[in-house]
């Protein structure tokens, strides 16, 4: 499993892949981003992806998710795992909102980068996925500064927290 492709769904994707499920059991028509988050999310495995999620997602999916489409949110659950913030995830976090990104954006990234799965096995992801276009705009033009920076940070650090590594920050569509 550890050769597997690591992406992190932020809540605008799990948005998309829950708009267009209650969309599909209505029989209405979905838009692309909608389509685009449904195949990621149906077609992970047969890629050889592990999808994640943050806990603050889960924490929202348990509680509205259940109400709302109970059976959907338990497939859902299914599919993704949690990736919870490790070690140096909030000094991470600090030095990204240093930058200028904001407090939500920051986490995400850092939690990217930082984040572990419920193992222990893992350090971050490989692909943040998204749809949120500010943070891709803002991450385009810092990533060569961000990697220098967390090149940096990490220098003096025992593995694998010296391995750490940017993770990229992409729409569904992009991802091959």
């Amino acid at each position: 499993m550890s050769g597997q492709m690591r992406l992190l769904l932020d809540k605008n994707i799990v948005r998309r892949y829950f708009e267009g499920a209650s969309a599909l059991a209505r029989g209405l028509t979905l838009v692309e981003e909608e389509q685009r988050a449904i195949l990621l999310v149906h077609l992970a495995r047969s890629k050889k992806r592990r999808l994640f999620i943050s806990v603050e997602v889960f924490n929202l999916l348990q509680v509205h998710g259940r109400r709302v489409s109970p059976a959907e949110t338990l497939m859902f659950f299914k599919r993704v795992e949690v990736l919870y913030p490790g070690r140096y995830f909030k000094r991470w976090a600090r030095r990204l909102r240093e930058t200028g990104f904001t407090r939500e954006d920051a986490k995400v990234l850092a939690l990217g980068t930082f984040g572990t799965d419920a193992q222990g096995a893992v350090l971050g992801v490989q692909v943040v996925v998204t749809y949120d276009r500010p943070m891709m705009r803002k991450w385009a033009l810092e990533k060569s500064e961000l990697q220098e920076r967390l090149a940096r940070m990490t220098e003096a650090m025992d593995d694998p927290f010296g391995r750490a590594c940017l993770p990229d920050v992409l729409r569904p569509e992009e991802i091959t």
